[in-house]
């Protein structure tokens, strides 16, 4: 039937309904059509199936897993559907990506999505998508704490139970027993639950549904775990069986993990290695399917412009060619035997040749993932550093104030001081504990910016403010040390920022100057505006900075190193300042002073006069 229908709608049509009947039995030929079937409505310029194609690509990816690309793949279908008008496939996919927000632990937009899709879907009259779409609703909403939203959750179950039976999807049906199980689990009657789900498993086992077969043991896996029963092996077992029969491996890792960890306690070295080959192929897999479906999503993006330039191509050369038939048909035959001989002439050399270019170009190969394997291991070895040197700063940060508290303790228990006069103490105790926090706080917020999402949105604050606000919270460090701060009034300019991310960077640029200045001297916090750009430097009367270490200060390859100045520094701290300040559009550096000390400055984007500072 395919070889009649070849490279039509109608083509695609089977393709997209041959994606759907494997995805729940064999991954990898759900996978194999659903990428044909999006080239051919690419090159037919089908957008339904397009837009189809691309859903079930998506879901393809979800299962491998890549959450990532199939987020990708889910976003080109809700722009498809969006721009042709499919209202039903624009539910499926806010749905589908609702679901990859809630996998990342970002509920909000999850619910918001998961309830948009709802809304859509009630504007059409597509009851077999809606099936899904409410099994689905109910998975991101069965665990609220609100009655309503409960309420409405299992009222979606339900209603897509009910579509299931009233369109014959045996898949669905199916699907939604397991949800309903676990509802059963929710209340409380856990061996009801236990015996659905294996109602569910052995159905499918009948029907090939291999999916449905992991899913249902993996869950029984679980109750078993948590009634402390040993048979829960069993069905991880068999779980992982399944997997393995409908390419779901990729899904299993935990699971596997378990096994392995489970043989490795009892002594079962065998199947301790034959996990661990599992592990080992699992990886393997995750990095061919980045691999390939970075390609395929990379050559879709582009697809139109290719297709416009070949067709484009193909019409000039054909013009060209009718001309020169035209011209002289001799030629044309003549043309056509040196190209045939010329092409036996090229296959003689193919032939001499062949396996000295093969040998060579395994040579080339070899050296090139040598040089990858080298580059990735010295990459390796820079993020472990950093990471351990990101953890040292943490706990040094959080250590400090907690000695603090407990000698101050201890003195008031031993009775060496009173109450009273520990009370000094305390409040100093306290200001360093304070500052930690936000530290802490700037630190987890730039782990936050490292993730997939973030989001820079930047407002106008005075410059004066920013640092005034600051040296309020270092003032125990500057009267210990009877340090005077002076703010110039050139400060008083605006600058788009972060509030968070650029208080971080002022506090960690005081605390610096504060930290390697002698007592009784100044530092000098000025602003100099150039075009629509202003540098704010910090200047201190210390010590200065080593030349040996000041080209390498921000960066994470000298932080072993780069001890700072004169033996010490902000390390991690300044490295994270640099990355906030060019996540807002600036740049960072440091400079030695003519006579002593250094100075620290940052260049932001100047905030316009029209525009209401934020002075918080």
């Amino acid at each position: 039937m395919l070889q009649q229908v070849r490279d039509s709608t109608s083509y695609v049509d089977v393709l997209n309904r041959l994606t759907m009947l494997y995805q729940a039995c064999q991954l990898d030929s759900c996978g194999r059509y659903a990428n044909e079937a999006m080239q051919v409505a690419s090159r037919q310029h089908y957008t339904t199936g397009l837009t189809v194609a691309l859903k079930n690509l998506g879901s393809y990816y979800a299962f491998k897993p890549n959450r990532y690309l199939s987020y990708l793949f889910y976003n080109e279908c809700l722009a498809s559907a969006r721009e042709s008008g499919d209202l039903a496939n624009e539910a499926m996919a806010l749905m589908n990506i609702s679901i990859y927000h809630q996998y990342l632990g970002q509920r909000a937009d999850a619910v918001k999505m998961a309830d948009t899709a709802m809304a859509i879907l009630n504007k059409t009259g597509n009851d077999s998508i809606r099936t899904l779409v409410l099994a689905n609703y109910y998975s991101i909403h069965y665990s609220d704490t609100s009655l309503a939203a409960r309420t409405a959750a299992v009222d979606a179950l339900e209603e897509a139970a009910v579509l299931a039976v009233k369109y014959n999807d045996y898949r669905q049906i199916l699907y939604t027993r397991l949800f309903k199980a676990n509802e059963l689990q929710r209340n409380g009657q856990l061996n009801d639950a236990m015996q659905l789900i294996q109602q569910v498993v052995d159905s499918s086992k009948t029907s090939g549904l291999n999916y449905l077969v992991v899913y249902g043991d993996l869950m029984l896996a679980g109750y078993k775990t948590a009634l402390k029963q040993p048979d829960s092996l069993q069905y991880s077992r068999e779980a992982l069986e399944y997997a393995l029969k409908g390419g779901y491996l990729g899904l299993m890792r935990p699971t596997v993990m378990q096994l392995y960890a489970n043989s490795m306690a009892v002594g079962d070295t065998g199947w301790a290695d034959y996990y661990a080959g599992l592990l080992w192929r699992i990886l393997e897999q995750e990095r061919a399917v980045k691999k390939d479906g970075a390609t395929i999503y990379m050559n879709f993006a582009s697809a139109d412009r290719q297709i416009d330039s070949m067709r484009m191509q193909h019409a000039h050369q054909h013009r060209l060619l009718h001309k020169k038939n035209l011209e002289n048909i001799y030629w044309r035959y003549l043309l056509i035997f040196l190209l045939a001989v010329l092409i036996l002439l090229t296959s003689l050399l193919i032939h001499v040749f062949q396996i000295y270019r093969m040998s060579r170009s395994n040579s080339r190969k070899l050296a090139f993932m040598q040089r990858e394997l080298e580059q990735s291991t010295a990459q390796m070895r820079v993020n472990d550093d950093f990471k351990n040197k990101l953890i040292s700063l943490i706990a040094h940060d959080f250590r400090s104030p907690l000695n603090n508290i407990i000698s101050i303790s201890t003195f008031v228990k031993d009775d060496t001081i009173s109450p009273e006069d520990a009370r000094d103490m305390i409040l100093q105790v306290d200001a360093r504990a304070r500052n930690t926090l936000q530290v802490f706080d700037g630190i987890l917020r730039w782990m936050k910016t490292q993730l997939t999402g973030f989001s820079y949105q930047p407002k106008p604050y005075l410059v004066k403010d920013l640092i005034t606000t600051t040296a309020n919270n270092i003032q125990h460090l500057l009267t210990d040390k009877h340090l005077q701060l002076v703010i110039d009034e050139s400060t008083n300019v605006a600058v788009y920022a972060d509030f968070e991310m650029i208080q971080f960077v002022n506090r960690n640029l005081l605390h610096n100057a504060t930290k390697f200045s002698a007592s009784g001297k100044k530092i000098t916090v000025t602003a100099t505006r150039k075009g629509e750009m202003v540098t704010v430097a910090v200047s201190d009367e210390g010590s200065g900075i080593d030349p040996a270490v000041l080209p390498g200060l921000f960066s994470v390859e000298q932080t072993a190193a780069a001890k700072g100045r004169k033996g010490k520094g902000a390390g991690i701290a300044l490295i994270i300042c640099k990355d906030f300040i060019e996540k807002m559009n600036g740049v960072i550096g440091a400079e030695n002073n003519a006579g002593s000390g250094a100075t620290f400055f940052y260049t932001l984007p100047l905030a316009t006069v029209n525009d209401d500072a934020d002075n918080r």
